[in-house]
């Protein structure tokens, strides 16, 4: 069986009165099979938030913890320490947003009740010190689906119900931008866009552009970092429309990216299949995956997929991507 998908590629920047669409039918062969290798490591992985990698190291996330990360060296998945403490101190942290972005030094984290971008020193030998600190001078809180973005700038959704999203820019400054893609929901009285037009968002590691990924609808948009539309791109057979009363979900976990693709998880009945998109919005891959996995990442050094399932606390699934 194939699928097809319909590419709208907005061929004019934001704020020009007139915008232009090609259209184009794409048919998508039948994915990939593939099988997991299963590492067994110490039963430390509880309720993964999210996995990450920095510095050749894999991090996990983990919200309900008091010491949030741990890390594993790659390839192997070796288990090296645990840093991070969840607390109101100076060094400690509270709820962070699920990005993370690799600095010189270690990483960058985005502090939800605080406005606070914090910088952290890591390295594989157990250094785990912050840096740098700085609180965002916006009037909005909490700042969900945060995104760093290139010069010094960020993006998160916006408060106001007309727009999807605002870029904080590096003089503090805000923008309101993108137009929801309506009438392809069902949305009742009361109903915030954001809520119906759920998505989950992902940036380009260099911070150039970000690309979204809709809950229920089987749909994704590409920007650039100044908030202009690239891409639109609809599958055709998408298993949303406006007479459906039940939301049915079709991109449930968080994506994740490398400076050449990004990979996002679809929900199916018998099995997870894996898309993989360049950011000109061309959908180059499909994989299927044996195991039920939850949360994952994609090293592009060692073109790998390494994935936790949040019932099985003490096992990584690894998968090899044939790109």
């Amino acid at each position: 069986m194939k699928y097809s998908i319909v590419f709208f590629f907005l061929l004019s920047i934001l704020g020009v009165s007139c915008v232009s669409h090609k259209e184009q039918i794409v048919d998508l062969p039948n994915p990939t099979s593939l099988l997991a290798d299963s590492i067994t490591t110490p039963p430390v992985l509880l309720s993964v938030t999210r996995l990450f990698i920095v510095h050749d190291m894999l991090v996990a996330y983990e919200q309900r913890k008091d010491t949030l990360f741990s890390f594993w060296k790659l390839p192997e998945c070796q288990y090296l320490f645990n840093a991070g403490v969840k607390g109101q101190g100076p060094n400690d942290f509270l709820i962070l947003d699920r990005n993370f972005v690799e600095s010189k030094e270690g990483f960058k984290v985005f502090e939800l009740p605080s406005n606070r971008v914090k910088e952290l020193k890591i390295d594989s030998s157990g250094t785990f010190k912050l840096i740098s600190e700085q609180r965002l001078k916006v009037n909005q809180m909490p700042l969900n689906r945060f995104l760093f973005l290139a010069d010094s700038s960020y993006c998160f959704l916006s408060q106001d119900d007309k727009y999807e999203y605002t870029l904080l820019d590096k003089k503090q400054d805000t923008h309101q931008f993108s137009d929801y893609p309506f009438d392809l929901l069902k949305k009742d009285k009361g109903d915030d866009n954001n809520f119906v037009y759920n998505k989950l968002t992902v940036s380009k590691p260099d911070g150039e552009m970000f690309a979204s990924f809709y809950v229920y609808i089987k749909m994704m948009r590409i920007y650039n970092r100044h908030g202009e539309m690239l891409n639109e791109i609809v599958l055709e057979h998408a298993n949303s429309s406006l007479d459906n009363e039940e939301k049915i979900t079709y991109y449930p976990y968080p994506p994740c990216a490398d400076n050449k693709y990004i990979y996002v998880l679809t929900k199916q009945e018998e099995e997870p299949i894996l898309e993989v998109w360049t950011w000109n919005g061309e959908l180059v891959e499909r994989y299927s995956l044996d195991k039920k996995i939850s949360n994952f990442v994609v090293s592009n050094k060692y073109h790998t997929l390494y994935a936790v399932n949040k019932d099985i606390e003490d096992k990584i699934y690894v998968y090899k991507l044939p790109l």
